[in-house]
């Protein structure tokens, strides 16, 4: 029996149950529903409709959230939310569903306040102590995530996950030490020696990892970190092809052409450090930056086509159309690039410049019967007078 069919079944029963006043046996199958179909709304609004009919005014508002979050009226869920709360300001459940209506509402602040009332009521929420550091890291407000992270630790001493994010956020904050005092993972460990220039002891736990055993993720994880021991030891072409080993992984990112642009630098090599950090702006969507970088390598070689193409479209997507037509009139000069004179062709088109247009291959139809049909219009108006 399919899914499908099986949920229909459950509806049915339950609908029947309902209609014959076996309330309670009905709410259990559409809470069963609602686990396999969370935003199954017919499910949700017999809930509420349940609870309205037990005269469960808690239970209802809460219900009646749910209907509304389904429905994506996350006002209107907040604010039966907080109906139920002013019934029972207490209950933990409730109290937890307000604070993640509001951090999913953007409402970051009024979310921190829910969630510190709910460990005020409960200590022991563990995923609250996560999403109170990451609301607190959106408000730039590290220190309050220390403290949040420290507290979750008392309440789960042996928690890794908490001594992690503990010395994650000591990392951010340059307290090294005190981050090196708490942390469980030895990747992350070997990024903070690293980064307290510690490298022969970071080396120590590189050479610790076995390679063949890790997955995708702890492979590049491993690889960035072996650059980033090499690039410290100023071993730099040996840094270089551990992070075209990272790369194999995954497309380049930010983070490994950030790299490669201070290995360049260190190796005087101007042209492909600008290169790259054009690269790693981009990425992480400075694209002013990225122009600059990419200006820069242009100045140190006017003829790479990769250069020119970056600059091009950086400058379209900056509506500065005239520039980006002047880079891809360098592309075109290299090597008759095909993209680049679609480009030009449609551009000198759109310009009313239909000789440049045709240079660039653009087939321009005459409109020589028009002009003639306008000439005949003009004559016979002036018959007329």
């Amino acid at each position: 029996m399919s899914n499908m069919t099986q949920l229909e079944k459950l509806h049915q029963t339950a609908a029947e149950l309902y209609e014959n006043k076996d309330l309670d046996t009905a709410l259990k199958i559409y809470e069963e529903i609602i686990k396999v179909v969370p935003n199954d709304e017919i499910a949700l609004s017999c809930i509420m409709d349940i609870y309205l009919e037990k005269d469960d005014k808690f239970n209802y508002y809460l219900a009646r959230a749910n209907v509304n979050i389904a429905q994506n009226k996350l006002e209107y869920a907040i604010n039966d939310t907080k109906k139920a709360l002013n019934i029972d300001i207490d209950n933990i459940n409730a109290r937890r569903k307000l604070a993640r209506l509001y951090k999913v509402d953007n409402k970051n602040l009024k979310a921190i306040d829910e969630f510190i009332k709910l460990l005020e009521l409960s200590p022991k929420e563990l995923d609250a102590y996560f999403e109170l550091v990451e609301l607190y890291m959106k408000e730039g407000a590290i220190e309050s995530a220390i403290s949040i992270a420290k507290k979750g630790l008392d309440e789960f001493s042996d928690n890794a996950d908490i001594k992690n994010m503990l010395a994650q956020l000591y990392f951010k904050a340059n307290d090294f030490k005190a981050a090196l005092e708490v942390v469980e993972d030895d990747f992350l460990r070997t990024k903070i020696l690293l980064q307290d220039e510690q490298n022969e002891k970071a080396n120590e736990y590189l050479q610790k990892f076995d390679i063949k055993k890790l997955n995708d993720i702890e492979k590049k994880s491993y690889h960035i970190l072996k650059a980033q021991y090499l690039y410290n030891t100023k071993q730099f072409e040996e840094a270089l092809k551990e992070i075209d080993e990272y790369t194999k992984l995954a497309s380049p990112d930010a983070v490994s052409f950030q790299m490669k642009a201070l290995i360049y630098e260190e190796l005087n090599d101007e042209f492909m450090a600008h290169l790259n950090w054009g690269f790693c702006f981009k990425l992480q969507g400075k694209f002013d930056d990225a122009i600059v970088e990419f200006n820069h390598a242009y100045q140190v070689n006017s003829n790479d086509k990769t250069v020119l193409i970056e600059l091009a479209n950086l400058y379209m997507q900056n509506k500065e159309r005239f520039v980006a037509i002047e880079f891809w009139e360098k592309v075109y000069a290299i090597d008759k690039d095909e993209q680049a004179r679609e480009i030009l062709a449609e551009f000198y088109y759109s310009e009313g410049n239909f000789e440049k247009a045709e240079q660039y291959g653009k087939i321009v139809e005459k409109k020589e019967e028009n002009y003639s049909g306008l000439i005949d219009k003009i004559m016979e108006f002036f018959a007329k007078k």
